[in-house]
């Protein structure tokens, strides 16, 4: 499993030895000595010829075996539907008036709820510009409430709210943005 992982990952690319090839050779390695890592099994002579990984591919690979990746975002992959959408990048509101109403989109990196916040929720979203703060209301959570907790991409629209430099969206609506992989976010009380 974890050579596996490893392969998945890219960490033997630094050997010269692509994605795929590593991952046909990883099963030859697990069973050649089941529990050790055995390098003298990666005979790359038995390896079929093999596509390189696609990129979408190589997200996907990067996000299942780290949990991140390092070469393109996932919100980079469909941001020409995004932007079909009217979706504003992290960066892109930056140059919005304070009070306008916007939809944002990206990957649920935190969700968090502090006892103090009166019910408030806070989300943070990822794209492939930056962060954005989200402000959840206990109304609005209440009616997104099954979305907001499962997905890992959400399109939020709502009112950007300026106080100097920080930049935050009070949401209205939540809705699950599909970004056909699975994420994880990290999520406080």
């Amino acid at each position: 499993d974890q050579v596996e992982a490893l392969a998945t990952s890219g960490a033997f690319d630094a050997f010269g030895v692509a994605r795929r090839t590593a991952l046909w050779t990883a099963g030859v390695a697990a069973t050649a000595r089941p529990g050790q890592l055995d390098v003298m099994t990666f005979d790359e002579s038995a390896v079929p010829a093999l596509p390189p990984m696609t990129e979408p591919e190589q997200l996907i690979a990067d996000m299942w075996a780290t949990g991140i990746t390092t070469d393109a975002y996932p919100t980079a992959m469909i941001r020409d539907r995004l932007d079909a959408l009217g979706i504003i990048t992290a960066a892109g509101l930056r140059s919005l008036d304070d009070r306008t109403r916007v939809t944002v989109g990206g990957v649920v990196t935190h969700r968090q709820r502090p006892a103090t916040a009166r019910g408030v929720t806070f989300l943070n979203l990822e794209d492939e510009t930056g962060m954005v703060n989200v402000i959840v209301d206990e109304v609005v959570w209440g009616r997104h409430r099954r979305v907001a907790r499962e997905s890992g991409g959400l399109l939020i629209r709502g009112m950007l709210e300026r106080t100097g430099d920080v930049i935050n969206i009070l949401a209205e609506r939540l809705d699950k943005l599909n970004l056909g992989l699975r994420t994880s976010s990290r999520d406080f009380r």
